[in-house]
């Protein structure tokens, strides 16, 4: 389920948030016991400190992941997109390496494989096409050239497919704009 159990590691603590609840307020620190008893009973809370319905939506969710074996569809679909971004990095000079774990992946966007560096405002341009297409990605990293996907876990194969056909296009169509761009 999380990165540090794909490398090995034992984390001290842990934070989770976000997905844990399906979109209800709640986040959790876990860690080794030494450290969670350490502060005595009262000193540690929080804004949404034991929200029942939040904590009853985790156990559905936690429930959900295992039920539908969501962590192994994760690394299908990551699978599926590092294919895919694969072939799109051979056609194209604008794809500077393909990263991630699971269903948490992203493209880097370059200029020119030969100098890398960053493509910020083709990474705006595919996002922005992306969006006008119907599908939100999120720019990220250092220079704002990374495409930073998030599949949903419980995404189809035929939206899958339809998600990774507008990424396509979109880079087709801003990797042909820069190369014409690129000629003048």
């Amino acid at each position: 389920m999380f990165a540090c159990e794909r490398l090995g590691l034992e984390p001290d603590l842990m934070c989770t948030a976000k997905s844990l609840t399906g979109g209800l307020p709640m986040a959790a620190v876990t860690g080794r016991s030494e450290i969670m008893d350490a502060p005595g009973v009262g000193q540690l809370g929080g804004t949404f400190s034991g929200n029942p319905v939040s904590c009853e939506a985790a156990l559905a969710v936690l429930d959900i992941i295992e039920r539908d074996d969501l962590c192994a569809r994760a690394n299908v679909l990551g699978e599926r997109f590092r294919k895919r971004a694969a072939k799109w990095q051979s056609e194209w000079e604008l794809i500077g390496e393909v990263r991630g774990l699971g269903a948490m992946q992203a493209l880097e966007l370059v200029r020119s494989k030969t100098t890398r560096l960053p493509a910020d405002e083709e990474a705006k341009q595919v996002s922005q096409y992306c969006y006008e297409h119907g599908l939100i990605t999120i720019t990220a990293g250092s220079y704002g050239n990374v495409i930073r996907l998030l599949m949903p876990l419980v995404v189809t194969d035929a939206q899958m497919d339809e998600a990774l056909d507008i990424l396509e296009a979109a880079i087709a169509n801003v990797a042909e704009k820069k190369g014409a761009l690129a000629a003048v």
